[in-house]
């Protein structure tokens, strides 16, 4: 008596790993970028890294008594008290 295993599945086949080393070859093979950034595109990338950081600031404090009675376990209804 011989019993069936379970079919094997058929998934790529042979030509699968040669297409994986070809993507792989085609993303990691470094080719020129032929760019120029001139001083108005850094201080361009300067301007955006400070927007974040006031903006994440501005958040904190805009929801800082939530934040806080997150770590402490106290409601915020106490909290909503002081702000007023």
């Amino acid at each position: 008596m011989q019993i069936n295993s379970a079919p094997k599945s058929s998934r790529g086949g042979p030509l699968a790993p040669w297409a994986l080393a070809v993507i792989l070859a085609l993303i990691l093979v470094p080719t020129p970028a032929l760019a120029y950034l001139d001083p108005g595109s850094g201080s361009f990338v300067i301007q955006g890294i400070i927007a974040v950081v006031v903006g994440a600031g501005f958040t904190v404090k805009m929801f800082w008594h939530r934040i806080k009675s997150l770590f402490t376990g106290k409601s915020t209804s106490e909290d909503e008290d002081l702000d007023e």
